[in-house]
């Protein structure tokens, strides 16, 4: 019966010492946003936002396939154009970056501006690679 109730103690203070005072605090996870605390309208918007994007991520994903063939091409011939290599580069970074743009500032005008602080702590994530 004593080791039972020295077991109960135990058992008690281990549990005791592991509670979580922050198991209820927010988790951020990667492009969940969660963190915004979005009405329903908002997340509509978003969503709606994202769909029409859709086709357009779609050909800029044909695009940099396109383009990342032409590079391997060019990196195989034994005659390496350098200058080449940097403009096909830029046109997948530049095409990249005017979606990006694209669709930050479409999200941004749906947030209020404790909102936009938030996702602009988060942005990175946001970004093509």
């Amino acid at each position: 019966m004593k080791i039972l109730k020295i077991f109960l103690i135990l058992c008690s203070i281990f549990l005791f010492l592991n509670g979580d005072d922050d198991y209820k605090k927010y988790k951020h996870s990667y492009k969940n946003l969660n963190y915004l605390n979005l009405d329903e309208k908002q997340v509509k918007a978003i969503k709606n936002i994202l769909l029409e994007l859709k086709d357009e991520y779609k050909e800029f994903y044909e695009f940099k396939d396109d383009i990342e063939d032409d590079i391997e091409d060019l990196i195989e011939e034994s005659n390496f154009d350098e200058n080449l290599y940097i403009q096909k580069s830029m046109e997948i970074k530049k095409k990249a970056t005017i979606l990006e743009a694209k669709r930050i500032k479409k999200i941004l005008e749906i947030l209020n501006e404790e909102q936009r602080d938030e996702f602009a702590d988060h942005f990175k994530e946001w970004i093509i690679e």
